[in-house]
């Protein structure tokens, strides 16, 4: 890079909401040079496919800005238990194989999966990159959605969103969250560019291109569950955003994202 170097000697505990709450030298103290830049390459995991659910349905990972799936050689109640897990819940029911929710699109990433049950992550795991895979051999989870992990205080916390409408896709479409059991829509009042940036480093991606409001990708249905929304731009989750429960919205203005 070029420019200042702000951060030397970062030690992280891991549970920070920011890197700048970890541990640091400052520049007046660092000896670095920028053949020392740091990086990350990040992963994210989601469930999709046919009748999926916030609890179960196809495990799709994020490696290096590309979704794809994994493949079900050796998928086991082991591997479940880390993926949902990672998704906020507690334990796993079963580690459905053979694309039982539909087969994915795109790369195949992982293969041969090897979890001991106690890790973080999936990407934790042992697995395989290269695969002689197809997607009818897709791996899936079913989550137990009444069983929270501990670091959680209540069910009504696993919040989980998602993009749907008309011509809807994985990075535009209108903003639905999950809570309590029910999907349900976000009113556009006030809604912004900040608001979407939220949603969009939610599901992925770096930024939102666009808010827009007025229903753009059709009307949902069921609860409206969000309005007012306020977002600074740098929550964790859209849910951690201020919001108002209370509305005298239609699904005419139902709120939606455009991610890149």
């Amino acid at each position: 890079g070029t420019g200042p170097i702000l951060m030397d000697n970062v030690r992280c505990r891991g549970s920070e909401a920011k890197l700048q709450y970890c541990s640091s030298t400052s520049q007046q103290n660092s000896y670095c040079g920028h053949h020392e830049d740091a990086s990350v390459s990040c992963a994210t995991i989601r469930l999709r496919g046919e009748n999926a659910t916030p609890s179960e349905g196809r495990v799709e990972v994020l490696q290096n800005g590309v979704w794809g799936t994994v493949c079900d050689n050796g998928w086991d109640i082991d591997d479940a238990t880390v993926v949902c897990r990672q998704l906020g819940y507690s334990r796993a029911l079963s580690a459905p194989r053979r694309a039982a929710y539909g087969q994915g699109t795109g790369p195949i990433l992982m293969t041969y999966v090897r979890c001991r049950g106690s890790e973080a992550k999936l990407q934790d795991c042992i697995f395989v990159a290269n695969h002689n895979c197809a997607h009818h051999g897709d791996a899936s989870v079913s989550c137990d959605p009444l069983q929270v992990d501990n670091t959680t205080n209540s069910y009504e916390e696993v919040d989980t969103i998602r993009l749907r409408g008309e011509n809807a896709t994985d990075s535009e479409g209108r903003v639905e969250v999950f809570r309590s059991g029910v999907w349900g829509t976000v009113c556009d009042d006030n809604w912004d560019i900040n608001d979407a940036t939220v949603v969009c480093r939610q599901l992925g991606y770096s930024r939102a291109l666009l808010a827009p409001g007025h229903a753009v990708y059709g009307q949902g249905t069921g609860p409206i569950l969000m309005d007012d929304v306020e977002c600074r731009g740098d929550e964790t989750k859209f849910q951690d955003c201020f919001f108002s429960k209370q509305h005298s919205c239609g699904h005419d203005k139902d709120a939606s994202v455009s991610c890149g």
